[in-house]
């Protein structure tokens, strides 16, 4: 009972900071997703239909909220950190069920309340639901369920291929610590089983078409402006205690799942090295693991030695440390979302409502151009949502082709754009030649365009 107490405290206090995030924005691409899982509730398919980048789980959740419901952006927006606090109390009973309350209690502190957890973790990138599988997974192993663990990392694959790192250690560890057992096999054959069945299935529904955009894509975009090493002194900077706690571990009990763990979190950050680009959130990946390793390491360390008045001011020392740093966290992830917001949205969406007929269409900038089309109650020109400049630098997005499809388009009424190198190129600047600009409006990143294309007579 004060287990779970416990969690519902500090799960209430998750969800009184993530409040703070629950408003429209301006910057990254849920409202890209947001418009396709409208597409998706209206009969329309990824990868047939328009162009989506990752395999469909994510996808399909957020179509089955908007079939459900509408558009209702409290409801799609909680798709952002829901599942991520599900799969942090699920690992929250297991670390108490592992180490006691106290591990519990430290793995909370150091997951949910991070810097980075709580940034990502408002916006449903897809990220987030393969970090609740991934969840589900480790518990499993934890708990010796192989077969379950293989379940959900199958799933964890067709949510973001990105989850691929976590599947060789149930491998390696089923080879080192249970051969013979039947573990690895029955591992394997669940975590295999759903994740290339499911893409076979995938493969042969769409071909090219699923291939294409979900591997070759990914593969084929342009290097990142940062550096890899300035990437990683953001993240070390802004969340030390899930990569260096875990150090307490070389004084503390040796265990060897503690050690799987460890090494979850390590497999994953080489292979966050090798992505170019390299985005922060993608670092939401190795933090379960991590912290997970950083609350049993910790409270290892504790039962190995003898708690002398030194090491109980030490000890207390470092939980009054994570309860700080989450503080801070908090505070510092609140006044990201400050800066995030899409204030002028309402002013952007009157416009078009008030001055389009419902059939007519826009067409725009990735991040802005889907979120004003539902607000405003307009489709987007050829069901082309996402328009990330990388798509078309990758080569699977062709800009003069896409222009002479705009150029055909009957219905085309505005155009969105943003003031960036790909938005102000020439190509684009010469199309909008005879439109005229509708209005201005300020955005965190820069400002909206809005270009109305009905010449008046």
């Amino acid at each position: 009972m004060k287990k779970w107490l416990l969690f519902l405290v500090l799960g209430g206090l998750y969800l009184f900071v993530k409040s703070y995030g629950i408003h429209p924005t301006a910057s990254g691409d849920e409202n890209t997703y947001f418009y396709m899982a409208r597409l998706l509730a209206r009969g329309q398919l990824p990868y047939r239909d328009f162009f989506y980048a990752h395999p469909p789980l994510q996808l399909l959740l957020l179509g089955l909220v908007y079939a459900v419901f509408g558009y209702n952006f409290l409801l799609l927006k909680l798709t952002s950190f829901l599942p991520v606090l599900a799969g942090a109390g699920i690992l929250y009973s297991t670390a108490c069920r592992r180490r006691g309350c106290l591990a519990g209690f430290a793995f909370m502190g150091i997951f949910l309340f991070g810097y980075e957890a709580l940034k990502i973790t408002s916006h449903p990138f897809g990220l987030n639901l393969t970090v609740f599988f991934l969840c589900l997974s480790l518990s499993a192993f934890l708990s010796d369920r192989p077969g379950l663990s293989g379940l959900w990392t199958g799933l964890a694959g067709l949510t973001g291929l990105y989850a691929a790192p976590w599947g060789l250690i149930p491998v390696a560890y089923y080879l080192i610590n249970a051969r013979g057992s039947g573990r690895l096999a029955r591992y394997v054959l669940f975590a295999a089983g759903v994740f290339f069945v499911g893409n076979a299935f995938l493969v042969i529904l769409f071909g090219r078409a699923y291939v294409e955009p979900v591997y070759a894509y990914h593969l084929l975009k342009p290097p990142g402006r940062d550096l890899i090493a300035d990437v990683f002194i953001r993240v070390l900077r802004r969340n030390p205690l899930p990569f260096f706690l875990p150090l307490l571990y070389v004084w503390g009990r040796r265990d060897a799942k503690t050690s799987a763990l460890i090494w979850a979190g390590t497999v994953f950050v080489i292979f966050l090295a090798r992505l170019n680009p390299l985005f922060t959130q993608y670092f939401l990946l190795p933090l379960p693991f991590l912290s997970l390793a950083a609350a049993e390491s910790l409270v290892g360390w504790r039962e190995r030695f003898v708690l002398s008045s030194l090491r109980r001011t030490i000890l207390v020392g470092i939980f009054l440390l994570i309860a700080g740093s989450g503080i801070f966290s908090s505070i510092s992830a609140i006044a990201h979302e400050r800066i995030t917001g899409f204030e002028h949205l309402s002013e952007v969406a009157s416009l078009i409502r008030e001055n389009s007929q419902p059939d007519e269409l826009l067409f725009g900038h990735v991040t802005y151009a889907p979120l004003i089309a539902l607000e405003s109650d307009r489709q987007i020109a050829l069901n082309m949502v996402d328009t990330n400049h990388m798509r078309f630098r990758a080569g699977l997005a062709d800009l003069p082709e896409i222009l002479e499809r705009l150029a055909d388009e009957p219905q085309l009424r505005y155009v969105v754009i943003g003031e960036s190198r790909f938005w102000l190129d020439p190509r684009i600047r010469d199309f909008l030649r005879r439109a005229r600009l509708a209005g201005i409006f300020p955005v965190p990143q820069g400002r909206i365009l809005v270009y109305d294309l009905k010449v008046e007579p």
